[in-house]
Order: C-alpha cells, then structure tokens, then sequence
C-alpha cells in the first residue's frame, strides 16, 4: 500500500483509493493551502483560489465538473506543468524516449484514477471529450487571470493556447485560505450531486 496521510489523519491508498475515505470538506480544506505555480506568484495563489476563478469562468453546464478538476492536488499535490515537462525531458535523455513516455502515462493514469474515485463520491459521471476541453478552457482563463493579478510580468510568452485566451474581466483578490476553504465547500454542498443528497 502506498498511501499518504490527509489533513485529518487518515491512511489514503493512492493506488488503490476507497471513495469511502474522501472527504470533501477535507479537500476544501486542503486545497486552499497548496500553492500554484510552485510559490512563484508575487501573491500566493492556492488550487482553492484557482478553483473558484476557473468556476467563474466555466460555463453553466460545467461547473459542477469544474469543481473537481484540481481535486486530486489535495492527494498528490500541485506538480507544475513545467515541472512535469522538464521531468519527462530528463527521463528521455537518460532513459530514451519509451521511458520518458511510461512516466508521462503513469502520471496521468494516476491523476485519472484518483478522478474517477472522487468524481464517484461525488454522485457524478467522468467528463466526456467535449466537457473536458471546456474544462481545460476554463482552467486556462482562470490561469490567465491569475496571471495578471498575481503574478510578475512575464519574461516571455506562455505557451501559446494560454496566450490565445483573454482573462476574466474582474479583478480578483487573495483572501484568507480559511474563507477559500470554506467558500469551495459551500460550493461543493450545492453543486455536487452526493452532497446534495446527503444535506436533504
């Protein structure tokens, strides 16, 4: 068993997880206290933060979905995408291109399982390709915004679909992790079909 201890002390399997032990007060929670951007903002910006812009910027069918799509950084934590990159970048040169690609896979398989356990215990369906790449979209806006309101200038130009998309109108404002904490459960109670359910 490979498992990692959550903020209320208990054993999570992140290979073989139990809906059962998610917790999604636990998630909120967790969430509003792991930075993006591995600390590199000018004002520390955490997946909660990011998850309520990315809800504004979802459109009205998808943010139930949205919700989660970082929900698995409350078990593994926030590996940057240049990170991951620059991982499977070193992996290639040591190990050659196969390799490279069984940790591109292994990484994503294991964000995917991790989805689908929580996605369950919260009483909804995995996105299909077309709600995804909304998802995505929306997960870019909000990166996008997050850009301009937290952190520097940028030295050069992000990747180029990041580029393409203008940020949410509205300026956005750090606030404690604790009101994050507590606005994305608020959410998750009224979104998420479980909890719904289990609050009636």
């Amino acid at each position: 068993m490979i498992w990692t201890q959550t903020l209320r002390g208990k054993a999570f399997d992140l290979l073989n997880p139990d809906p059962k032990l998610v917790d999604f007060k636990e998630i909120a929670d967790q969430l509003s206290t792991i930075h993006r951007y591995a600390g590199a903002a000018e004002k520390p910006v955490s997946v909660a933060r990011h998850t309520l812009i990315a809800f504004d910027a979802a459109q009205p069918q998808d943010r139930a979905v949205v919700l989660l799509h970082d929900a698995h950084e409350a078990y593994i934590g926030d590996l940057t995408t240049p990170a991951a990159r620059a991982l499977a970048a070193r992996i290639k040169r040591q190990s050659g291109t196969k390799a490279a690609e069984s940790f591109e896979l292994g990484l994503y398989s294991l964000k995917l399982e991790l989805d689908a356990v929580i996605y369950a215990a919260a009483g909804l369906a995995m996105p299909l390709p077309a709600q995804r790449a909304r998802i995505k979209r929306a997960d870019l806006i909000a990166l996008r915004t997050e850009r301009r309101d937290f952190l520097a200038k940028p030295p050069q130009p992000w990747a180029a679909e990041i580029e393409a998309l203008a940020p949410l109108p509205k300026k956005y404002k750090l606030r404690p992790a604790p009101d994050l904490a507590e606005e994305l459960f608020e959410k998750f109670k009224t979104y998420l079909p479980a909890l719904r359910q289990s609050a009636a």
